[in-house]
C-alpha cells in the first residue's frame, strides 16, 4: 500500500507591495516581530502609486502564485477620480488597498499619540523629528528600520487608529485616515499587536 500525502495546502503566501521604503521598512519590522513564514514583502519603486501600484500587484501577484495581494500608499497627489479607478480596479482584482492621508506617517504618529486633525507632509516630518518621537530629522529617518522606535507601540497604533476609523472611513474622502489596521490582523493572524 502507498503512503498518504497530506493534501493540505501549507501556509498562504501574502504579497505587500509598498510605495515606498518607509512603508517596506515597517512592514518587514511586523514581518520579523510576529514571524510568520507566510508574508513576502516586496518593494516597488518609490514612484509607484495608486493605479501603477495596483497594475504592478496584479502581474507580481500572478507571477508569484500569491494567495492574497495588498498594496500600501498614500494620498500623494491623487485626484478622488483617480482613487476611484484605483479602487474599482484593485476589487476587481481581489487586491486589498491599505491607505493613509495624507502620509504613510500619519499611520507611524498613531503608534504614539491619537490623531483627530489633518497634518501636511510638512508638519508630520517635524512633528516626527521630536524627542518625544524619532528624536532626529525624520525627513533623513524615513526608510530606516523603525524597530527601535514603535516596535511595542502597535497596539496603540491600533487603538489610535481604530478611534480614528469610527469618525473618518470614506479613504477618498477623508483626511486623516488609515486603514492599516483593518488588515493587520488578517495578515498576522493576531488581535493583539
Amino acid at each position: 500500500m502507498g503512503r498518504i500525502r497530506n493534501k493540505t495546502k501549507s501556509n498562504p503566501i501574502i504579497g505587500i507591495l509598498c510605495e515606498g521604503e518607509s512603508e517596506k521598512q515597517y512592514f518587514t519590522m511586523l514581518k520579523q516581530k510576529y514571524r510568520l513564514a507566510n508574508i513576502k514583502v516586496k518593494i516597488v519603486a518609490a514612484d509607484l502609486s495608486g493605479k501603477s501600484l495596483v497594475e504592478k500587484a496584479i502581474k507580481f501577484g500572478k507571477y508569484n502564485h500569491l494567495d492574497k495581494t495588498y498594496v500600501v500608499f498614500d494620498r500623494d497627489e491623487h485626484s478622488k477620480d483617480e482613487l476611484s479607478k484605483c479602487a474599482k480596479l484593485a476589487r476587481k482584482n481581489d487586491i486589498t488597498i491599505m491607505f493613509s492621508s495624507i502620509d504613510f506617517e500619519i499611520w507611524i504618529l498613531m503608534h504614539f499619540e491619537s490623531v483627530t486633525r489633518s497634518y501636511t507632509r510638512k508638519e508630520l516630518v517635524q512633528k516626527l523629528s521630536k524627542s518625544a518621537y524619532f528624536n532626529q530629522d525624520y525627513s533623513r529617518f524615513k526608510g530606516n528600520s523603525y524597530r527601535e522606535y514603535i516596535f511595542d507601540k502597535v497596539q496603540d497604533a491600533v487603538d489610535h487608529a481604530n478611534k480614528l476609523y469610527r469618525k473618518k472611513s470614506d479613504w477618498i474622502n477623508d483626511d486623516p485616515f488609515t486603514n492599516i489596521q483593518i488588515y493587520l490582523h488578517e495578515i498576522f493572524k493576531r488581535d493583539n499587536f
